[in-house]
């Protein structure tokens, strides 16, 4: 069983993507059959490595100043190359964009399936970067233009997988039907509660820097909160809003600015954390609010933005608007009020990554028509 992922989603400061394919990586390095894994990713160099049953191919991209730490590939060629050599039996595209091409380019040639994962709210969160709350002629027109893009790019794909409900049912609304729920994981060995922290309470962010991710926005819920109460925000990172989160660090006391953390310290972060932070309008993965909550951490988010919409009111806050002042209340309500950790942690078990990824790697074995093994079915059970 030969499969492949491809993806312009790859930085060296982490990210979503980047941890699903890992933890992919590693369980299909684990299975007991014959079974081999082709990631094809940016970089600054084109190469193959291989490690026992796992290949990384790397196609020469250049950078993207406006996204530090990742890469798009211009030709097709280098991608195609190693596709045509490795002969997958079938891939999963993790980005809609010049990789994707060359998964469609493959896929045709050679008759074999490709599937995709809708990681990036894509073009929302594109046009959220460039505009903001402000609607214009000019960003109805780019969203336009943004969903047919993706109906063309889409329109081969054997299934099209998604984390929520919420980002099914938009797909839905912009003609993009053949659509499947598959929320991802998280690693509930690495994040788990710890011991009842003392002191003031930690509200935490993780994420990317970037307007998109709302960092703006909770930064000044944070200012709102703290001014009516002891807190401290820690902020774990990177991105093009950078400088403002050193600017915090060195002007408002209680604000803690920790760069971009491998996973095994970031899990020690969560622990002393009382509630996680986000104000980005599109999480569609979410995989930071199971983190959260594996580690005993409530969440407060916005609604509508993804798999938040799908947690307990009792674990998490979906906030309706994207003001400072609205989730600054709705810290303030958890931290009044803060739910059980076993709570929180019993609701994130469900999504533990070895179950999440049996669960993906057997409907695109069964939508191939290839066979599951029984064990990748005992696996999800």
């Amino acid at each position: 069983m030969r499969l492949c992922d491809a993806t312009m989603f790859w930085s060296a400061a982490g990210g979503g993507v980047r941890r699903y394919l890992e933890h992919k990586r590693a369980w299909l390095g684990g299975l007991p059959g014959d079974v081999s894994h082709l990631l094809v990713i940016p970089g600054a160099g084109s190469g193959l490595v291989t490690d026992g049953m796992l290949s990384t191919a790397t196609v020469r991209s250049p950078s993207l100043f406006f996204s530090p730490g990742y890469r798009t590939p211009v030709s097709l060629g280098p991608a195609l190359a190693f596709l045509e050599k490795w002969k997958p039996d079938l891939a999963e595209g993790g980005c809609p964009f010049r990789l994707r091409k060359a998964l469609s380019v493959w896929s045709r040639d050679s008759g074999r399936p490709v599937f995709d994962y809708y990681h990036a709210f894509f073009p929302l969160s594109y046009t959220e970067a460039l505009f903001g709350a402000r609607r214009s002629a000019l960003r109805s027109a780019l969203e336009k233009a943004g969903w047919a893009y993706l109906r063309s790019v889409y329109a081969d794909s054997r299934r099209v997988f998604v984390a929520s409900p919420l980002v099914r049912d938009v797909l839905a609304s912009r003609g993009i039907v053949n659509t499947e729920l598959a929320p991802l994981g998280v690693d509930t060995g690495l994040f788990r509660p710890g011991a009842p922290r003392e002191g003031d309470p930690v509200i935490l962010f993780v994420g990317r820097l970037t307007r998109e991710k709302g960092f703006d926005t909770v930064l000044e819920a944070f200012s709102i909160l703290s001014r009516r109460r002891r807190a401290k925000l820690v902020v774990v990172g990177d991105g093009i809003m950078r400088e403002r989160a050193l600017e915090a660090a060195r002007l408002y006391p209680g604000v803690s600015y920790l760069r971009f953390l491998d996973p095994g310290r970031l899990a020690g972060v969560y622990r002393d954390a009382s509630v996680l932070l986000s104000a980005a309008p599109a999480e569609t993965l979410g995989l930071t609010f199971l983190e959260a909550l594996a580690s005993g951490v409530p969440v407060v988010g916005l609604a509508g933005s993804g798999l938040m919409d799908t947690f307990p009111a009792e674990i998490s806050r979906a906030v309706g608007q994207a003001s400072p002042e609205a989730l600054a209340e709705a810290v303030a309500g958890i931290l009044d009020d803060p739910p059980d950790p076993a709570a929180c942690r019993s609701h994130a078990e469900g999504y533990s990554w070895p179950g999440r990824l049996a669960h993906i790697a057997g409907r695109e074995l069964a939508l191939a028509g290839m066979e599951v093994p029984g064990w990748i079915g005992e696996m999800h059970e």
